[in-house]
């Protein structure tokens, strides 16, 4: 019966530390490699200074990218830059938005996001 016990507690553990909250979803990005984007904390207690920015390509492919959750805070996240853009997924007073740099050349793109209200 211990035993029993002990592998329940074991598991409830386990559980509790694989458990990962969304904070932002954005189910469409107007980005050619980029369909969605979704920022999540890490289920490991020792990033809690980190969230983890998980992308999905049109292919169905997923890249995970540690960013710092002050970044997120701050609104301004840094995404993978595609060929020579700088581009960033950014909160506005209307919700987030892709802003991108090519060279001299700045552009704005959609992203239809959905953030955890506090």
């Amino acid at each position: 019966m211990k035993f029993v016990v002990a592998i329940a507690t074991v598991l409830v553990g386990f559980n509790a530390l694989a458990s990962t909250e969304v904070l932002l979803n954005c189910k469409h990005i107007d980005q050619a490699d980029i369909s969605s984007a979704v920022v999540q904390t890490y289920a490991d207690p020792a990033k809690k200074f980190s969230l983890e920015l998980v992308l999905t390509s049109p292919s169905g492919e997923t890249q995970s990218i540690e960013i710092d959750s002050e970044d997120y805070t701050e609104g301004w996240i840094a995404l993978p830059a595609e060929d020579t853009a700088e581009r960033y997924l950014t909160r506005q007073e209307g919700g987030w938005e892709i802003f991108g740099t090519i060279g001299q050349a700045t552009y704005f793109a959609t992203a239809t996001c959905e953030e955890k209200a506090e």
